[in-house]
């Protein structure tokens, strides 16, 4: 999950680091005085680059590529695998962890989608009322949307390199770590990567990030809205209507109204499946996947006699065998019980386990959809107990229904 890295001032002997055997080749900028010391130096090792200015060490790049030899980080990159490749990093050229501070730090997963990259892609607004940029840069092209402590990147992986499948790369560039620290996730220094605790909540940023992205859909069919429909839907789409405004709470009322009636014309009218929950669900579940917890889980079913409950919840005969009483499978297991709950309403992450909505608003409008679909929900059942119980005649020529009751049963 953890990539991209960027350290101001790596904790090591710089004079050390200008003869280490592993960056012996890789020195390919150097710049001395006349005794011949070293005052700027650049080597670019694995997908890594270390800077040496005035005896000043700076190290940025990906520690993903590094563990693949710098050729590319389109594979998995697990919690136990950033703690290696750390480890390793310190051996190599004695660097101090716990006392190197991260200024920068990049996390994100690869997912494998079910349709084209391109639909997600396309159909990018806003996040929180700051639009989508599309950058070319070194041949590779990206989405990005700059915030004042953290930038989100969304491109197609699998485009970048020429891979089969749909792999989608989301990720958060960290710019000020007091971001993290807000949202309760203590990386200050190159040594709290090794805290393997810290990747469930960068997992939770993640999916919380994304559901807040504002979504378009370009397989509505204009023609078939009608005014305000058709104008609500062009309004939503256009990135301009969302940057954010003067005008304080009355303003903010009033965009969270059109978001509002956006979606709903989106969900009513859609041609598709709503390919935001997909990804959304995708991403959660590739957070987890790459998180120690995850891992732990797994290992403990590799080991000896210890197996799933059977199916039909039979106590295993062998006194020998241990049987865990999970259901299903690790992951479903796993997922289960770490499902981060969201709100009733709008489907945001709730940032409370005892929470049901997120806002009053929220509750308020359930309610409202709740009041008019369960007159119909309602009567269906109830309609369907009376024609399916059995009796000794046909009860449905006794059956008087209203107009709008039998438009409900599909009743001409």
């Amino acid at each position: 999950m953890i990539d991209g890295i960027k350290i101001y001032d790596l904790k090591t002997n710089s004079d050390q680091l200008e003869v280490n055997p592993y960056l012996l080749e890789d020195w390919t900028t150097t710049v001395q005085n006349a005794d011949g010391v070293v005052k700027y130096g650049l080597a670019e090792h694995f997908g890594l680059k270390f800077q040496i200015k005035h005896h000043k060490v700076r190290l940025q790049g990906s520690l993903h590529k590094y563990r693949n030899a710098g050729r590319h980080n389109y594979d998995d990159f697990t919690a136990v695998d950033v703690e290696k490749v750390v480890k390793e990093l310190s051996e190599r050229f004695e660097i101090d962890t716990k006392q190197t501070e991260l200024n920068n730090v990049e996390f994100g997963v690869n997912v494998v989608l079910p349709f084209g990259v391109s639909v997600v892609l396309d159909n990018l607004i806003v996040y929180k009322g700051e639009p989508f940029i599309k950058v070319v840069e070194e041949g590779m092209n990206y989405y990005q949307c700059k915030k004042t402590h953290f930038i989100i990147k969304i491109y197609d992986k699998g485009k970048q390199y020429k891979l089969p499948g749909n792999v989608l790369r989301f990720e958060i560039k960290v710019m000020r770590m007091q971001y993290l620290k807000t949202k309760g996730v203590p990386i200050r220094y190159l040594s709290d990567l090794l805290n393997k605790s810290i990747y469930e909540p960068l997992g939770n940023i993640l999916t919380e990030v994304f559901e807040s992205i504002l979504f378009g859909d370009n397989t509505i069919n204009e023609k078939a809205l009608n005014g305000k429909e058709l104008e609500t839907f062009l309004r939503g789409s256009n990135p301009k209507t969302w940057q954010v405004a003067a005008g304080g709470q009355k303003v903010s009322r009033k965009m969270q109204r059109l978001e509002s009636s956006f979606k709903d014309v989106l969900d009513r009218h859609r041609a598709g499946l709503n390919f935001g929950s997909v990804v959304s669900e995708l991403i959660r579940k590739k957070s987890l996947e790459l998180s120690n917890f995850y891992q732990e889980i797994e290992h403990i079913l590799r080991l000896e006699n210890v197996h799933f409950l059977p199916t039909d919840n039979q106590e295993p005969k062998d006194p020998n065998v241990h049987f865990l009483h999970f259901s299903y499978s690790v992951k479903n297991v796993h997922l289960a019980n770490t499902k981060i709950k969201k709100c009733a309403s709008c489907r945001k992450v709730l940032k409370g386990n005892n929470l049901k909505y997120c806002s009053e608003r929220c509750k308020i409008k359930k309610d409202e959809r709740n009041q008019r679909s369960n007159p119909k929900n309602n009567f269906k059942g109830q309609f369907k107990r009376v024609i399916e119980t059995p009796s000794l005649f046909d009860v449905s020529v006794l059956v008087k229904l209203t107009e709008q009751q039998k438009k409900w049963i599909n009743i001409t």
